[in-house]
């Protein structure tokens, strides 16, 4: 089995068990400051994504939702998808696992943008907005 090799930097921040808990065959990117309409996405990969919402009621699992990223560039085209897994992590919030359904090949190079532009692990604010 080949292995990737680290730079100096990612080896010292490389986390083992965070590399063994994403199972999945499609690597996750971490997003930051990439809300949609539904809420804030935590991760993003080019088969679904992992969101971060409010609500009062659980919501369900298999159930269908359409995503509209707002991203850096603007908002997305619709991504239709449907719920994988649902967690509970506080009284309003919940983050549920979401699988992307039918995309097109102009979708997917749009996830790969997306990807691309709010992948980073440094983020410019706007000094002038008050934080959220």
């Amino acid at each position: 089995m080949d292995r990737v090799q680290l730079s100096v930097m990612n080896a010292a921040t490389f986390d083992e068990k965070a590399a063994a808990a994403n199972k999945r065959r499609p690597g996750r990117m971490r997003c930051e400051e990439l809300a949609c309409t539904n809420g804030r996405v935590v991760d993003l990969s080019h088969t679904g994504a992992r969101i971060c919402v409010r609500s009062w009621l659980a919501p369900r699992g298999g159930g269908a939702r359409t995503l509209i990223f707002d991203t850096a560039m603007g908002k997305s085209e619709p991504f239709a998808c449907r719920v994988v897994w649902v967690r509970r992590l506080v009284w309003t919030r919940y983050e549920l696992g979401l699988e992307f359904v039918d995309l097109t090949d102009a979708q997917r190079v749009q996830l790969a943008e997306i990807a691309r532009v709010h992948g980073g692990r440094t983020v410019v604010r706007d000094l002038d907005k008050k934080s959220a």
